[in-house]
């Protein structure tokens, strides 16, 4: 502009559906300095995104991509304006109340959501997030800011998309496939609404490596099989697969031949080019390079042979390699973990047998790095994290779990309250319910190995309910039952003891009580806020509320 620190925003259309929609020539929205931005600060691609994104929303609601949840913050609170915009609607004022009393008086959405803005990332729980997806989908939102991993589940349509960043998290460029699905929620089908899909470039050299991203082929995936045979090659492991179970990649590989042998049994040895051939990426790299492709037929047979005899239903049950079982049965029994500890008092303090448990999982390839995450170290000791899945599953609040759990670094400096429950929610949600529960039901199957089909029905439901309360975060049967029903996790509890049903009592006995009691049932449970509850259950269950 012609002030110093003066700009507008400039757009060069690079691909339309639409051959008469291409422009010969960059053109410029009319607004100088759009958020009050100066140029220096416009630079800067998040600022970019969320100048851009205000002017776009005047034709509807946008979703702005960014890189990482503390990135999403700040583009969000770049947006929040000085509260002169149109009011809030009904429904988030509804849902404000469940946010406070879930994440605190001072968490950052509640005021952000009153300016029509959205925040959807891994740091969230999965009410919160659900009740956003909500909010946008109703056209409640003018602006929804997300991490780019919206861009894996995204079904909504938007007027239009801008993409503060084309990575995910570690400098990795989203896949053709995501962006393209982020692409095709720009713009709705017969409302003649043009979907705009913008990517903010501050500076000549990301303009450059956007153009390049963008003009990137829908290409077929690099197939993982041959980049490990390759790399098994060269450390001169591929005669001895086992010595690579520990690799993920390897992990999973070898679980499918050991599901394989246990369906074909011992012909498995002869038919090995046939079972490949249902593998991803054998055939290419036969084709790429047929003197290894053969060494790898030959590595396969010689892990074959020594399946014969091997407890290979027991990587069927827990999802391990074989060679991960056979570890975690030596370490159980030298830990003297046996199906004594499977009761409801595994989640009650002292809690020794579910630490010991923990450090077990610690040990195991195929969940170890999530639950490293959670630890933020390669500590083997687990009681770390059996005092956090003992508050998530005791009931603890959120805020309280940021704050003792997640509220220092691992060099032991204090964060920020919403960087705390930012990683909280990421850490809980995104790591630690589904890998604790997978891990606590592979355990559960190692320990009673063939005496669990002699239990009886109440017996065996009783005893796979307590990975699913490490899941749900919740520790009675009864309140298991309302958090399969979509109840959010504070009110499940005080709910069940409210509607005063048995583990007994049918699932759909059950919702038809919570539907058929009223907004009353919820109020005796949880108060003041018992209607706010109905309200957020009614749309995280089924999509309608009545605020709507």
């Amino acid at each position: 502009g012609a002030k110093r620190g003066d700009f507008k925003v400039c757009f060069t259309p690079m691909h339309t559906s639409r051959t008469t929609l291409m422009a010969e020539a960059p053109f410029h929205f009319a607004e100088n300095r759009p958020l009050g931005l100066s140029l220096h600060e416009a630079r800067q691609p998040g600022a970019l995104a969320a100048a851009t994104a205000r002017q776009l929303s005047r034709r509807g609601t946008v979703i702005i991509l960014a890189g990482q949840p503390g990135h999403a913050w700040s583009i969000a609170n770049r947006l929040k304006g000085d509260g002169s915009g149109p009011a809030a609607s009904a429904a988030i004022a509804t849902i404000s109340p469940f946010l406070r009393r879930e994440f605190g008086d001072d968490y950052p959405l509640v005021e952000l959501l009153n300016n029509r803005i959205g925040v959807h990332h891994a740091g969230m729980s999965d009410d919160a997030r659900a009740l956003v997806e909500w909010l946008t989908e109703r056209g409640h939102l003018d602006i929804l800011v997300a991490t780019t991993t919206i861009a894996q589940g995204l079904n909504f349509p938007v007027s239009s998309v801008v993409l503060a960043s084309h990575q995910y998290p570690y400098g990795e460029d989203m896949p053709p496939e995501d962006f393209w699905n982020v692409a095709g929620r720009a713009g709705r089908v017969n409302q003649d609404e043009i979907g705009v899909v913008a990517l903010a470039a501050g500076t000549e050299d990301k303009q450059d490596r956007l153009r390049a991203f963008l003009n990137r082929n829908v290409s077929a995936l690099n197939s993982t099989l041959v980049k490990i045979v390759q790399d098994a090659d060269v450390a001169g492991k591929l005669m001895s697969l086992e010595k690579l179970s520990w690799q993920r990649e390897w992990s999973s590989f070898l679980q499918y031949l050991a599901h394989t042998y246990r369906q074909i049994g011992d012909a498995f040895v002869f038919e090995v080019e046939q079972v490949l051939r249902g593998t991803l990426g054998f055939q290419e790299l036969r084709r790429e390079d047929p003197a290894l492709a053969a060494r790898f037929v030959r590595g396969v047979r010689a892990y074959g042979q020594r399946l014969s005899g091997q407890p290979l239903a027991l990587v069927d049950s827990t999802g391990f390699s074989l060679e991960s079982v056979r570890n975690t049965l030596r370490r159980l029994a030298a830990k003297g973990v046996n199906d004594s500890v499977w009761t409801n008092a595994l989640f009650d303090s002292p809690r020794p047998s579910l630490s010991e448990m923990m450090g077990i999982l610690l040990q195991v390839p195929e969940l170890r790095e999530e639950l490293r995450m959670v630890t933020g170290g390669d500590s083997r000791d687990g009681s770390k994290l059996a005092s956090v899945v003992c508050d998530w599953v005791r009931g603890r609040p959120l805020p309280a779990m940021a704050r003792d759990h997640f509220g220092q670094t691992v060099q032991g400096g204090s964060v920020d309250e919403v960087t705390a429950m930012t990683q909280c929610c990421q850490q809980l949600f995104g790591r630690l319910t589904q890998t604790a529960s997978w891990g606590l039901a592979a355990l559960q199957a190692l320990t009673f190995v063939d005496r669990f089909d002699q239990l009886d029905d109440a017996e065996q439901r009783s005893l796979r309910n307590i990975p699913a309360k490490v899941y749900y975060g919740v520790h009675t049967d009864e309140a298991l039952a309302l958090r399969l029903l979509g109840v959010p996790r504070s009110a499940a509890v005080p709910l069940a003891q409210t509607l005063g049903f048995s583990t007994d009592t049918p699932i759909s006995e059950v919702r038809s009580m919570l539907t058929g009691g009223g907004a009353a049932v919820w109020e005796q449970a949880m108060g003041d806020l018992g209607s706010t509850y109905r309200e957020v259950w009614s749309i995280i269950e089924g999509g309608e509320g009545e605020a709507a």
